[in-house]
């Protein structure tokens, strides 16, 4: 006569559904992404950094002239939309310590456009009292091809930030994103993006908001602020 109960053994395999194999996979991608951040983080910089500057960011071409089937790895006025977005970050929270970008064109236009920019970077920072620079480049930017639910082609975005010392002229610290944005079940490690974003596809601005708020805010952990 049955008492009701399953054996043991198929109560143990019902425990674990696929949903919870999933979220266990998630779970240590999680842990494995942040271990990976933990060993990757740079020496803190030593040097006295009150405030910065943020030239405008740079534009780099492609080098190949060969025509991407995705369409042009380099929008136009995609240098605007970075530096915007850098600013958009550095606003957006009371920890940062930056000249405004309406101080910082008048004093641009007294910069000798010659000269390599670590050296212009220099000029800039004496001139608007910065103690660092934030300069950059953007050699990606392309845009989302769909909607934010239903993309065909994701956003792609690429470009690099440094921060230089006004009174050396060395390079204090540098960061680079470099990515096309990915479904969450093609890459676990992507958890970041829709965690900060939500799960959607986001536009090519809204994607370098997200890279721009991620290199910052290592930049922000170098810095101790």
């Amino acid at each position: 006569m049955s008492n009701g109960l399953r054996p043991a053994s198929v109560r143990r395999e019902r425990i674990l559904p696929p949903v919870a194999l999933y979220l266990l996979s998630f779970v240590f991608g999680l842990a494995t992404s942040a271990c990976s951040l933990f060993m990757a983080r740079p020496p803190a910089i030593t040097e006295p950094i009150k405030l910065i500057a943020v030239m405008p960011i740079m534009r780099v071409e492609p080098s190949s002239a060969t025509p991407s089937p995705d369409g042009p790895p380099l929008a136009p006025d995609a240098e605007r939309v970075v530096t915007a977005e850098v600013y958009g970050v550095l606003s957006s929270s009371s920890r940062w310590r930056f000249v405004p970008d309406l101080a910082v064109s008048p004093a641009l236009a007294h910069v000798p456009a010659s000269g390599d920019l670590a050296s212009r970077a220099q000029a800039l920072g004496k001139a608007v009292g910065a103690d660092a620079v934030l300069i950059g480049s953007v050699f990606k930017y392309r845009e989302r091809v769909g909607t934010e639910y239903g993309a065909r082609q994701p956003a792609a975005v690429g470009f690099t930030l440094q921060l230089i010392s006004v009174s050396s002229g060395h390079p204090l610290w540098s960061g680079t994103f470099d990515q096309a944005q990915q479904a969450l079940s093609t890459n676990l490690f992507n958890w970041w993006q829709f965690w900060q974003g939500g799960p959607r596809w986001f536009s090519a601005a809204e994607f370098t908001r997200l890279g721009a708020e991620r290199l910052l805010d290592n930049l922000a952990e170098q810095l101790g602020w």
